[in-house]
Parts: C-alpha cells; sequence; structure tokens
C-alpha cells in the first residue's frame, strides 16, 4: 500500500497560485503547516476532490484519483465545525456514510458500536449533537469519518474552536487513533506545536509551495529556510562578523565564538552571517569551554508555570531563554546582571 501520492500538481487560481509534489507514506501522518492564504486547505481539498489541480496527479495506494469524484475516493473529512446532522443522534451521525452505501442493518450497528467504543462515548449513542460538548462534537465527527473505512483521513484544523485544555487531549486521541487503525492521514493545521506533535512528517507551507518538507525534529532542528526558522516555534534571530572563516569564528559583540557550522561555508572575514537560536538553547550561568558566555542583563522575565521566560540584553541584540521552574529557586529579577551561555552546535544557520 503506497499511501497519498501528489505529483507535480499545480492549482492556479486569479490572485496566486499552488505547486506541490509530497509522498504521505501508508499508514502515516502528515501535517500540512502554514499561515493563512499560503494553500495548506486547498491541498486537503484537491486530495478529497472538492477542487480539481490545474495540472498534475493525485494518487491513493497506487491509484490515480485526480478525476474521480469525491464519493469515488474513499476518503474521510473532519471539518473545523463539526458538520454533524442536528437532526441526527450520535449513532445516527455515524451510521450515516454507511447507510449511504447500503450497508447490512447489522453491520451498520456493529459499526457504530465499535466507533463509539473507539472515541470513548460508548453510552452516548443515544444523544443529540446539541447535547455535547464541543470536544465531544468533534470525537463523533472524527467517528462518522471512520466508520466508512476509508483510504485516507483528512483533517481540515479540527481542533482549532476547541479551548486549550481539550484541544491537548483530543489531538493525543486522533493520534492514538490513528496508529491503532494505521491509517494514511494529512492533518492541516496553523498551529506549530500541533504540527510537530502528531504528525510523522511536516510540509511548511509558504506562498503556495513546500518550504521545507521532513521529521517534526528536523523541522525544528534544521529549518532550511528563513521562513521555516522564524515561523515553527521562536526562534531569536541575530547577526555576526565572521572574524576568521577557514577556522569557522565568529564575533557576537565583543566574544569570538567558533561555530562549526560556519567552516564549511569558506566566508571571508568581515562577512556577515545571519544566525538563530532557540529560546531552550539557552542557559543561564556561565558554563565550561566549547560553551560561549556572554554577558547580559534581564529586561523582562515571564512566569509562565513549568517553565520561566526570560527577555535579556546582550549588547545590542535582545533575547528570549526559557529556564525550568524549581521551587527552591527564585527567578532572575528585571534589571539584573548574569551571563547568558549556549552550546555553538546549537546556532542555527539561517540561509
Amino acid at each position: 500500500m503506497s499511501g497519498v501520492r501528489l505529483e507535480d500538481v499545480v492549482k492556479r487560481w486569479g490572485g496566486g497560485g499552488l505547486s506541490l509534489s509530497l509522498h504521505v507514506p501508508h499508514g502515516r501522518t502528515l501535517c500540512v503547516l502554514g499561515p493563512s492564504g499560503c494553500g495548506k486547505t486547498t491541498v486537503l481539498r484537491m486530495v478529497a476532490g472538492f477542487e480539481s489541480p490545474t495540472s498534475g496527479q493525485i494518487i491513493i495506494d497506487g491509484s490515480d484519483v485526480t478525476g474521480l469524484r469525491p464519493s469515488q475516493r474513499n476518503v474521510g473529512l473532519v471539518f473545523q465545525s463539526y458538520a454533524l446532522f442536528p437532526n441526527l443522534t450520535v449513532a445516527g451521525n455515524i451510521a450515516f456514510g454507511l447507510k449511504v452505501a447500503r450497508q447490512p442493518a447489522a453491520e451498520i450497528e456493529t459499526r457504530v458500536k465499535d466507533m463509539l467504543k473507539l472515541i470513548g462515548l460508548p453510552d452516548l449513542g443515544e444523544r443529540y449533537p446539541f447535547e455535547l460538548s464541543g470536544g465531544q462534537q468533534q470525537r463523533v465527527a472524527l467517528a462518522r469519518a471512520l466508520a466508512v473505512r476509508p483510504r485516507v483521513l483528512l483533517l481540515d484544523e479540527p481542533l482549532s474552536a476547541l479551548d486549550a485544555k481539550i484541544r491537548v487531549s483530543l489531538r493525543d486521541q486522533i493520534r492514538d487513533i490513528q496508529r491503532e487503525l494505521g491509517i494514511t492521514t494529512i492533518f492541516v493545521t496553523h498551529d506549530q506545536e500541533e504540527a510537530l506533535s502528531i504528525s510523522d512528517r511536516v510540509v511548511v507551507m509558504n506562498k503556495g509551495r513546500a518550504d521545507q518538507i521532513g521529521s517534526p525534529h528536523e523541522i525544528y532542528n534544521k529549518p532550511a529556510t528563513e521562513f521555516v526558522a522564524n515561523f515553527v516555534g521562536t526562534l531569536n534571530a541575530f547577526s555576526a562578523r565572521v572574524s576568521d572563516g577557514k577556522k569557522g569564528v565568529i564575533q557576537v559583540n565583543d566574544t569570538a565564538i567558533t561555530v562549526p557550522q560556519v567552516q564549511p561555508l569558506g566566508l571571508a572575514s568581515g562577512a556577515e552571517v545571519k544566525l538563530g537560536l532557540r529560546p531552550e538553547a539557552l542557559h543561564v550561568g556561565k558554563q565550561a569551554a566549547p560553551a560561549a558566555n556572554l554577558p547580559a542583563t534581564v529586561e523582562d522575565v515571564h512566569f509562565l508555570g513549568s517553565v520561566i521566560r526570560l527577555r535579556v540584553r546582550l549588547g545590542d541584540q535582545v533575547m528570549s531563554l526559557d529556564t525550568f521552574n524549581r521551587s527552591t529557586e527564585k527567578p532572575p529579577v528585571i534589571g539584573g546582571k548574569t551571563v547568558i551561555s549556549f552550546d555553538p552546535t546549537d546556532l542555527i544557520l539561517i540561509q
């Protein structure tokens, strides 16, 4: 089973367009991540069959479905707005697609019970959508999509209408269900944390194109472009001067730092290089070599529960860093002097 392939897919419209090739292996989850207007929902709609590409092929499990209607593709779709039928019970909503497919009544009843158990609502089959919470309604929408045993599950920002705590709980449940069923899944979202936590691979869309496709670890730690580096997670971006390109030495304020990533670039002395550091890569306090140690002034302190986020000034640079909250230690004070350290190998080169 080959999963889903988009081969040289192009979609043109009046104000712009989309161009994309990607592969979602069978049983894996791909998140399409990007800002509003980047084309991520268009990708989902083309796989579902609601929109047709201008050119290229859409292949599901080895079959070219580019010219097929949505009803012929056997895909399950979960929307941001639950789109449940208000006049049908929970069980009726789940059974809807099975009845349209004219499945035997006994099989429908068994399948509905299995789906209710799968989503953790075994005793709520006779309730109506208005009697459920938002999280419960979205689980019913998921069960309805899965009931017909689709080849592909498509989720269009299904968690964005829920509050934060329910959103985290439901995304974990969606991930568990996807793994249990082994169903190929494409998940569209603009939420970076959601994309990184739920997916096997992520495609970061920017103005109709894929800036980068990779595992969550690759996307976060080795961004391929400046857009990806800034869009995914929090990044401290700054510039530095190369003082010795052959040895990979750069100058940050008055401190010389050897950065192994810079050496292969062969930059001339005096050249400017763009760098980034994640907040968790910075530490309060001096560390032994090869760590870089820079004097800093605390400008702001944000208490976030398990994490304390500091904003510090290093010469003309302002950076954010995260440190764990420890009940026995008082957080730094605003205006206080400190030393900020980091491992040079954690620096991200921004191309």
